[in-house]
């Protein structure tokens, strides 16, 4: 627990160093519209999504699309709810702003997920890898996000927590931390995808078959532990079912949360096109999209290795998710990448694998991550 802690610590204390000389060296302070907080060592980790969040802690969820200007056809009902409620009851008990309280959630899910990927991680990887797996969580590029008013962190815990426990065949704990997760964010549907293969692993093996295959599905179906499953499984889809029949009663739409992504710019495309295009266009490419194309580049080869190492359920959730993300485009994908655990764990392995490798990189990711925490601090709008 302490290694988590102390990387959690230095990480945070340097991008705040950044962010407030950012925010000083400001050229011009007036255009930056987005201050939530008095205090600028708070308002640094907030900015473009922070403020949806707010809205939906403060008024609800909007009935019809802005009309503003500057967010023209946009609506809160494009983020889940979860997390601005955890915040609110933060400032509830607390007494807290609204903003305030969303970092506080930010954080404090963010040590628990530092913390729980670390045992995960431990045990199937070794210590080593744990420990670059903490690391490279506190420094890959957009790792302040985490710390941020946004819902990565929460996302994630939910992510570790619900593989945790799907590995280890607890799957009524694995169910309500997916169900959590759909609930922060429509992605967390897909951690279905790997509960059921922990689940065909642990239940589907030899001896089972040895009466064939009939007899034996018949055998896993009629167990307590299938029952278990099927719960485990419901949960969530009731979770994402019950959110989108309250969108559908306040806007009419049962999928309102994916048609009004169209107001930000992002339509279905082919995910491999996503991929190729930053090659074909090199020249034309938007230089804001780069650290989106890298990201991608590199967590599909993550996948690539996943499937080598044979770690099928990590390797499942993080092809298909990436993939889901890349159908919408290179878009914010460096960022929306980040709760994906599995690349984080593969990552670490390789590291620990190859240190020389990962102290090579290190510097890189570092200064990387650096410039972004500085354009976040100044409202940039790579994210």
């Amino acid at each position: 627990m302490l290694f988590p802690l102390l990387a959690y610590l230095v990480s945070r204390l340097a991008m705040l160093v950044i962010g407030l000389v950012a925010r000083d060296q400001m050229l011009n302070p007036v255009d930056y519209v987005w201050i939530y907080h008095d205090r600028v060592w708070l308002d640094i980790w907030g900015v473009w999504d922070t403020g949806w969040f707010l809205s939906i802690m403060s008024q609800g969820y909007d009935h019809a699309v802005s009309t503003n200007p500057d967010t023209p056809l946009q609506a809160n009902w494009a983020f889940f709810p979860l997390y601005p409620m955890l915040a609110a009851v933060v400032a509830d008990l607390t007494g807290l702003s609204d903003f305030v309280s969303l970092l506080v959630v930010s954080n404090l899910c963010f040590i628990a997920a530092l913390i729980w990927i670390h045992a995960e991680t431990v045990d199937l990887y070794g210590p080593k890898a744990a420990k670059w797996t903490v690391v490279l969580l506190c420094v890959v590029p957009g790792s302040h996000v985490f710390s941020s008013a946004y819902s990565e962190s929460t996302f994630l815990l939910f992510v570790v927590g619900t593989l945790a426990m799907a590995r280890n065949g607890h799957w009524l704990a694995a169910g309500c931390l997916a169900a959590l997760a759909v609930l922060t964010r429509n992605f967390g549907v897909l951690l279905l995808v790997p509960m059921a293969v922990y689940f065909v692993e642990r239940e589907v093996k030899p001896p089972t078959l040895k009466a064939g295959w009939m007899s034996g599905l018949l055998t896993v179906l009629g167990s307590r532990r299938f029952l278990a499953f099927a719960a485990s499984v419901l949960l969530p889809c009731l979770a994402l079912g019950g959110f989108m029949a309250f969108l559908h009663e306040r806007t009419g739409d049962f999928l309102a949360f994916v048609t009004i992504q169209r107001a930000w710019g992002r339509t279905a495309d082919w995910p491999f096109a996503a991929l190729l295009r930053p090659v074909l266009e090199l020249w034309l490419f938007p230089l804001v999209l780069w650290p989106s194309a890298i990201a991608a580049w590199v967590a599909t080869g993550l996948c690539i290795v996943m499937v080598w190492q044979r770690q099928w359920a990590h390797a499942a959730f993080a092809f298909i998710g990436l993939t889901v993300l890349l159908t919408a485009g290179l878009l914010s994908v460096f960022r929306l990448v980040l709760p994906i655990a599995p690349f984080f764990m593969m990552a670490g392995s390789l590291m620990a694998c190859w240190p020389r490798i990962g102290l090579a990189l290190l510097p890189v990711m570092v200064m990387t991550e650096a410039f972004l925490m500085w354009g976040w601090a100044l409202g940039w709008p790579v994210y």
